[in-house]
């Protein structure tokens, strides 16, 4: 029996060192022949084959929403004012704002971002602030853009830490370098993949309205002004009149005379060269 009993114990160690020799040996494979294949292995996974997307059982939408309107008033200040107080009412950021006069108008546009849940409610309210002339509204649907991004940058921060691993298990100066590279490439696209989803989160969150407001006054014809240049239209034509008059009176027997005159004065001047 306690021989049966020490054959079993040598055998049992034998399987043991055997199986820590195979597991090394597997290590040393993984080291020393794999590791650029797994490298190549993680540069699929970053994102240049299609990203498994991660399950939702409810997919929230991602919408960019926009508008635009042109409302006119009277005063311009008083409306640019009461636009203020909507802005201020529903918690929006003015992004850029102006006003300008010109040739008896007057013009102020504001450019504001605000939660999208206000979106609609202070656009129903822009007519307490003067006439709308114009509105447009616009929708951009970006959900299925948003969660493959979503996807791709989840599944490149997998295969970064992946390669995290296999460097730490690397002995060859070669393999080392390999590794790092392909570190920095997935670092880099995860990086862009996070800018876009920074974008999209910009654009999504706070919806956008350009609020264009303006006046233009009547312009009048002015009679008085009509009534000078006829005046002035007469008063040349008179003096026109007399121009004519002192050039029959005057301008004309003179050339009459100078032509009567002539052949006197021609008779009379050889007249006197032949006495000589």
């Amino acid at each position: 029996m306690q021989k049966t009993l020490f054959l079993i114990t040598i055998c049992l160690l034998l399987l043991i060192s055997c199986g820590d020799k195979n597991a090394e040996t597997t290590i040393d494979r993984i080291t020393e022949t794999g590791l650029y294949e797994k490298a190549e292995f993680g540069r699929n996974l970053a994102g240049e084959i299609d990203a498994e997307k991660p399950y939702r059982s409810e997919t929230e939408e991602k919408i960019i929403r926009t508008a635009y309107a042109s409302i006119k008033t009277n005063k311009v200040e008083d409306a640019y004012e009461k636009a203020l107080g909507l802005v201020k009412k529903y918690d929006a950021v003015i992004l850029n704002a102006s006003m300008s006069k010109y040739d008896g108008s007057e013009q102020a546009q504001i450019l504001i971002k605000l939660p999208p849940v206000h979106f609609m409610t202070l656009l129903d309210e822009l007519n307490t602030i003067g006439k709308v002339e114009s509105k447009s509204l616009t929708e951009e649907d970006i959900t299925e853009e948003y969660y493959d991004v979503e996807a791709r940058l989840v599944n490149a921060r997998k295969v970064q830490e992946r390669l995290f691993g296999i460097l730490k298990k690397a002995n060859k100066v070669e393999d080392i370098l390999k590794v790092e590279k392909e570190i920095e490439r997935v670092g880099e696209n995860i990086e862009v993949l996070e800018g876009k989803i920074r974008y999209f989160d910009s654009k999504v969150d706070y919806s956008r309205i350009t609020i264009s407001i303006y006046s233009r006054k009547e312009k009048f014809i002015d009679l008085s002004g009509i009534g000078r240049g006829f005046g002035n239209a007469i008063k040349y034509a008179i003096n026109f009149f007399f121009i004519i008059i002192w050039f029959i009176i005057i301008i004309i027997p003179l050339i009459v005379m100078t032509l009567i005159l002539r052949p006197v004065i021609a008779y009379l001047i050889r007249r006197m060269k032949k006495k000589e």
